[in-house]
């Protein structure tokens, strides 16, 4: 009695702070909330009743109605804590059409329970010290049947932890089993030390521990701002989706311009912003990476209102409205994977024009591309470590003076796993935007070198095959060394080698840009100029490059062929300046190759003005690389 008392006291205090603590700190209105509170309050009335029973079991008589009831009470509490914790667990784990179906099962296997622990016929007998006359414990019918119910709930709890520990996360699952694992050491110590009545303790020493893993010290909180942190938003948009919910937010996205404002009033701006988003009742607050913001609508909230209410808060704080821009998002739970939430923000933010608009409305089709471009994003990820997937397509190149077709131009087409190819135009922007462009372009350039080696350049008749430079590698400081490391693995000739450089490089990175060309021309490269007309179009930067070739992208020569057939004035500006460059070019003793002919009119009128090269669809297609043999073989023979 002596150690009894005590120590259900202390684990009555323990769990009356835990339960002040948790009540104190802000909280999400999550499910996972309401469960562990249960579980608090259900431990609370365990160590109540067992006080009592204790208590009464001291000093009324054994038999007593009061006694014997007080007992029984205590034995219905202690299964109910067991049913309180099935319940966390499914809470956690399934949504809530399910778990409601386990919560009214679980009801009614508790009902049955305390029917039979409460019936008369069902015995609970005090047994008492021969020593010293005191109460030591109880036994009976109704306490082999609560004790052998408690370990089978520990024993179900044990096996969720493992079978969904992917669900729950590797630190709740390990937190649940050192609770169930506390809890059944003290039940077997209690079985052999029958005067240590230390069970209902060891319940309250194990939700302890379950709050200071997953629950305390306000993990969910941002703790300069108050607000919920990005931890505190996953957890609630894992929910919604779990439960088949939506999840309306409005994503605000700090400005560049942010970061050109000083400290101090930038600080004070978003303290004021803060106090108001803690004041809204209609949203869930979530403050986030890069002092951004995440505000989730409660059901009786709308886009409209909210915003009109911003628009308000963007009067009284400047700071924020020229440096925050809202993004409303319907339904965050439609995204896989929350971290790409930022990304899919960003991809919008680039690609549309914010001007004119209060906000933007992530509509389905972006939604939808920005999968696509998750998807592309793996195909090239794979690519890139199974260079079997990165294909070489060739297209040949007519030489309108042999009449041969005397160079050809290599495109790469990537090759995902179940064998579909994906054409470059839907992962080449994406390769730049990831950087992933340098190895991808490496590995195509590669293949290049590999197709010459083992092919006899002069019986084919060809003069060099074309591989693109990108931009980003134009701007890579060692592009130099790696291609001429390339070149000299494969043992080939460096006459083979046209690069094909885009006009769209920017002028900000000449001196780089200028060391690889001079550098690969001094090892014998040439280069052509792609894409002429469509970039940065100058002359200087023309004269400036160590270009051998020019090349007019089909743009130019569709816009040349339907200005030939208008009178209009602006048109025969148009023709006639694509006339005075070519002329140009072939004065200053440039090639020219014109793209995407598709006309035998087309090429004869190209023809006579002296254009040296045809490429497009009237010679052929980009073909792989045997059929690009074949036809090589069987039209320049």
């Amino acid at each position: 009695m002596k150690l009894s008392i005590p120590t259900q006291l202390c684990g009555l205090v323990i769990t009356v702070i835990l339960l002040f603590f948790f009540l104190m700190q802000r909280k999400m209105n999550i499910k996972r909330d309401r469960h562990f509170l249960r579980c608090i309050i259900v431990t609370f009335i365990v160590l109540i009743f067992d006080i009592i029973a204790t208590a009464l079991n001291t000093y009324m008589p054994e038999d007593g109605f009061y006694t014997v009831y007080a007992n029984r009470f205590y034995l219905v509490s202690t299964t109910v804590i067991v049913y309180a914790a099935i319940l966390y667990i499914a809470g956690e784990v399934y949504s809530r059409k399910i778990y409601n179906i386990i919560f009214y099962s679980v009801i009614c296997f508790g009902l049955i329970m305390s029917f039979f622990i409460f019936n008369p016929y069902i015995t609970t007998n005090v047994i008492t010290s021969k020593d010293n006359g005191l109460v030591i414990y109880t036994e009976g019918s109704a306490t082999i049947l609560t004790f052998g119910t408690a370990f089978l709930g520990i024993i179900l709890i044990m096996i969720g932890s493992y079978v969904y520990q992917r669900i729950l996360g590797k630190k709740q699952a390990i937190a649940i089993r050192l609770w169930m694992a506390i809890w059944t050491s003290f039940a077997i110590l209690q079985y052999f030390r029958k005067e240590m009545l230390i069970c209902s303790f060891a319940i309250s020493l194990g939700l302890l521990i379950m709050y200071i893993a997953l629950e305390a010290l306000d993990s969910n909180l941002d703790r300069v701002s108050g607000l919920f942190n990005w931890n505190g938003y996953l957890r609630y948009v894992e929910e919604r989706k779990k439960d088949r919910l939506p999840c309306q937010i409005i994503y605000l996205k700090a400005l560049d311009s942010i970061r050109m404002l000083d400290e101090k009033t930038i600080t004070k701006a978003l303290m004021d912003f803060n106090r108001i988003l803690l004041k809204r009742k209609d949203l869930v607050s979530f403050k986030i990476q890069n002092n951004e913001y995440l505000l989730i609508l409660k059901p009786n909230a709308t886009i409209e209102n909210l915003h009109s209410d911003y628009l308000k808060y963007k009067h009284a704080f400047p700071i924020i409205a020229s440096n925050y821009y809202p993004f409303y998002l319907y339904d965050s739970t439609i995204i896989e994977n929350q971290s790409d939430l930022s990304s899919l923000i960003d991809g919008c933010f680039e690609q549309t024009n914010l001007m004119n608009k209060d906000y933007l409305e992530i509509s389905t089709k972006m939604i939808k591309h920005f999968k696509n471009d998750i998807l592309i994003q793996s195909y090239i990820e794979q690519a890139i470590h199974q260079d079997d997937l990165v294909v070489v397509y060739y297209q040949p190149i007519y030489n309108l003076n042999t009449k041969k077709y005397s160079c050809a131009e290599a495109l790469v087409r990537l090759k995902s796993l179940d064998g579909k190819l994906i054409p470059p135009g839907e992962f080449i922007t994406l390769a730049e935007k990831n950087g992933m462009i340098h190895k991808l372009d490496e590995i195509v350039f590669d293949k290049v070198c590999k197709f010459i080696k083992k092919n006899n350049m002069e019986d084919l008749g060809l003069d060099y095959i074309e591989s693109n430079l990108s931009v980003a590698q134009l701007c890579d400081k060692d592009l130099s060394d790696k291609y001429i490391k390339i070149i000299t693995n494969n043992k080939i000739e460096s006459k083979y080698i046209n690069l094909e450089i885009t006009e769209s490089a920017q002028l900000d990175h000449r001196n780089t840009l200028s060391k690889n060309l001079n550098d690969l021309r001094g090892f014998g490269v040439e280069f052509s100029l792609d894409d002429y007309g469509t970039g940065y179009s100058n002359l200087n930067y023309i004269v400036d490059m160590p270009v051998k070739i020019v090349k007019f992208d089909k743009v130019m020569i569709d816009s040349y062929f339907k200005a030939c057939k208008s009178q209009e004035e602006l048109s025969k500006r148009a023709k006639t300046s694509i006339e005075s460059s070519i002329n140009m070019f072939r004065t200053i003793g440039l090639e020219i190759v014109c793209e995407g002919v598709e006309e035998k009119e087309q090429e004869e009128v190209l023809k006579g003005m002296n254009v040296n090269f045809i490429q497009g669809f009237l010679h052929s297609k980009p073909l792989p690389e045997s059929e690009f043999i074949d036809f090589l073989k069987s039209n320049n023979n």
